[in-house]
């Protein structure tokens, strides 16, 4: 259990919070975007094509992010019929949040390793530095968490858009409320050693980023 000291309560103010807002932000973002270039207007029209935090969040999973380094932002709405194809785009759309989040970790990779060699840098700017790492942190974890495939996470939409008929699946709200009970389940239970495997997949990654 996570003991809230001065210090925690400092990291929380200071790194953690400031890059779960960019990161969920940057996250549903990339989906709406690639939903509207796809041909579905729907997330322009609920104001989601925006880089404004407060867009994006679910409370919910903001704090499962910040607890846990793994969670969610507020869906993006994206009428899937609408998309000028429809297995392609489920592909294309439900990539998009994840494949944000490594591309703003790899781009910020080389910024980070650039800062830990500058002198300027760690003399007067060690906040920057240590935002950076948490960002690149952050969105390992974020675009990993989301890719495995159980609803309501963008991975399972990959899977579904392989099927036969995929559009039977986006609008199931009983197998959403299923696997998210089960994706509670898989993280919560120590028996599946959930924490360990994803950060035994994340470990190597950060090992080339960091």
């Amino acid at each position: 259990m996570l003991e809230f000291t001065k210090e925690y309560l400092l990291n929380l103010v200071m790194f953690i919070l400031p890059t779960v807002l960019i990161i969920l932000t940057l996250h549903e973002f990339g989906h709406a975007y690639a939903a509207y270039r796809m041909g579905d207007e729907t997330a322009k029209r609920d104001g989601r094509l925006s880089l404004n935090p407060f867009n994006h969040i679910e409370p919910a999973g903001l704090l499962a992010l910040i607890l846990f380094r793994f969670g969610w932002g507020k869906p993006v709405p994206v009428d899937f019929m609408s998309l000028k194809n429809l297995r392609w785009g489920m592909v294309i759309v439900s990539l998009a949040g994840p494949f944000t989040n490594f591309l703003t970790a790899l781009a910020l990779s080389p910024l980070y390793k650039l800062m830990l060699r500058s002198p300027v840098m760690l003399s007067g700017f060690q906040y920057l530095i240590y935002l950076t790492k948490y960002i690149i942190l952050y969105s390992v974890y974020l675009g990993i968490f989301n890719l495995i495939p159980l609803p309501p996470l963008d991975g399972s939409k990959i899977l579904f858009a392989l099927t036969k008929r995929p559009a039977r699946f986006l609008y199931d709200e009983t197998l959403n409320f299923y696997g998210m009970i089960f994706l509670i389940a898989l993280i919560a239970i120590p028996f599946f050693r959930f924490q360990t495997i994803l950060s035994n997949i994340v470990s190597p990654i950060l090992s080339f980023l960091l």
